[in-house]
């Protein structure tokens, strides 16, 4: 007969840290105007934007998500080992499958974790958090890596 084992649930859940990337490539307002049959005046008048970033050729959505992963973990000082669960949203990736997650899981030399994408446009970071917090506060998971990615 196989016993099952019962998970420590828990009150709440804490974010340890953040990290990010962004393109190495500065587009300037000017650049974006023309197109757009705009200006920089009016671009920064109404939004506050100067410059913005953007990927070069040999930056793609799994390497900016990798940099930005591995700034996470090193700043919540725990091991890639440790997570067991890595949630990540995009409507960007350019592959239905493999997900993303699986395949910045993979080398991120997170070994065992559920890997998997959501994808909910602008608000499917808010629901990676909400669906890792509760992995989290059921016992599922331990360590969730969340990552928010366009």
């Amino acid at each position: 007969m196989t016993e099952l084992k019962v998970s420590q649930t828990r009150r709440y859940s804490k974010i340890y840290s953040l990290g990010a990337s962004r393109g190495s490539l500065a587009v300037t307002n000017d650049e974006i105007a023309g197109p757009i049959d705009s200006s920089d005046e009016w671009i920064r008048q109404r939004t506050g934007v100067i410059t913005r970033a953007r990927a070069t050729q040999d930056q793609t959505l799994q390497s900016m998500s990798i940099e930005a992963a591995k700034e996470a973990i090193e700043k919540a000082g725990i091991t890639p080992e440790q997570i067991d669960l890595v949630i990540v949203s995009t409507i960007s990736f350019p592959y239905a499958t493999p997900s993303a997650a699986t395949l910045i899981a993979g080398e991120l030399g997170i070994p065992n974790a559920a890997a998997y994408d959501i994808s909910a446009a602008c608000a499917g970071y808010c629901y990676g958090i909400a669906q890792a917090d509760s992995m989290i506060r059921s016992g599922l998971s331990e360590y969730a890596l969340v990552i928010g990615a366009e």
